[in-house]
């Protein structure tokens, strides 16, 4: 981002939203965010004390997202929640999404996975790690609207998670690996409403030639 000067104290709120906005515009991040219009296809238990619910709900150009949230049974009041954003060629269905929704839904909170562009039910052939959103589209800027579309993913599931009557809307966090993480932390960075972000397994947000590229995912 451009600024002025070496920035040696704490931006204002005025500066950060100019920067949200920066962001936003540089990916084509929509504003407002698409409807959700959420839809569900039933439930099923994995464990004792977890239900985990079907859903999808809408994001940019029509497109549904295929999501599974998982609640701890019986729930009592307003519960935290946490997405998580696969790594690169993951989906809801990858072990550490899975593992991630039982156990912290066994513990108290509620866990959204979801299928990125490409992967799982979002691919043609219904194909896990397919890894199809590497294919080359022609544009001078698919690349960069195909990120913005990764990160609008993101935002579209804390909204949604903000419609369910047992979630605390101050209480949501994003949980990203890998390449998910380089895109939770972009989603966090324009989105006020994540208010706790947990990176794991590395990505680049230092630029080209930083400290992160000289080790094996560090974080």
């Amino acid at each position: 981002l451009d600024t002025a000067a070496a920035v040696r104290s704490t931006a204002s709120p005025a500066q950060f939203e100019i920067w949200r906005s920066q962001i936003r515009t540089a990916l084509s991040i929509p504003t407002p965010l698409p409807p959700l219009k959420p839809v569900t296809f039933g439930n099923f238990s994995p464990m004792p004390g977890v239900v985990v619910h079907r859903v999808t709900y809408g994001t940019e150009f029509g497109m549904r997202i295929p999501a599974l949230v998982y609640t701890p049974e019986p729930t009592q009041g307003k519960l935290p929640a946490v997405v998580v954003v696969a790594g690169h060629g993951g989906d809801k269905t990858t072990w550490y999404s899975v593992y991630t929704g039982m156990l912290f839904a066994k513990a108290g909170g509620v866990v959204l996975t979801y299928d990125p562009i490409g992967e799982g039910e979002r691919n043609a052939d219904r194909r896990s790690d397919a890894r199809a959103h590497d294919a080359v589209i022609p544009g001078s800027d698919a690349a960069v609207r195909t990120g913005g579309l990764m990160i609008t993913d993101i935002l579209q599931a804390v909204s949604y998670l903000r419609t369910l009557p047992n979630v605390d809307a101050d209480r949501i966090a994003v949980a990203g690996y890998s390449m998910g993480s380089l895109q939770s932390a972009l989603a966090a960075a324009v989105d006020p409403r994540i208010k706790t972000l947990i990176l794991s397994g590395g990505a680049n947000l230092d630029g080209n030639g930083g400290s992160w590229d000289t080790e094996n995912k560090p974080m």
